[in-house]
């Protein structure tokens, strides 16, 4: 019988704590207080346009716009 091949890892290292820095796709360190991360969902083009209309519209950029419809739906259900 033959004897199995022991081929070097084509992986690389896992990483460390001493990795500078939050990488995309690098959940061993926990985001600084603050830092804004990604919340990736897709949404039909008329409902982007209609949202980011309304951002302009309102001197807002979208992401703050998503925080207060956010707060809103909360209040609205009870849960904030």
């Amino acid at each position: 019988m033959a004897k199995p091949s022991m081929k070097p890892s084509s992986k690389g290292a896992p990483p460390t704590a001493a990795t500078p820095g939050p990488v995309v796709g690098n959940n061993t360190s926990k985001p600084e207080s603050g830092e804004k991360v990604p919340l990736n969902f897709r949404v039909d083009p008329e409902m982007r346009r209609e949202f980011k209309a309304f951002a302009v519209d309102h001197d807002m950029q979208m992401v703050d716009v998503l925080k207060e419809a956010w707060a809103a739906y909360k209040r609205e259900k009870g849960k904030g």
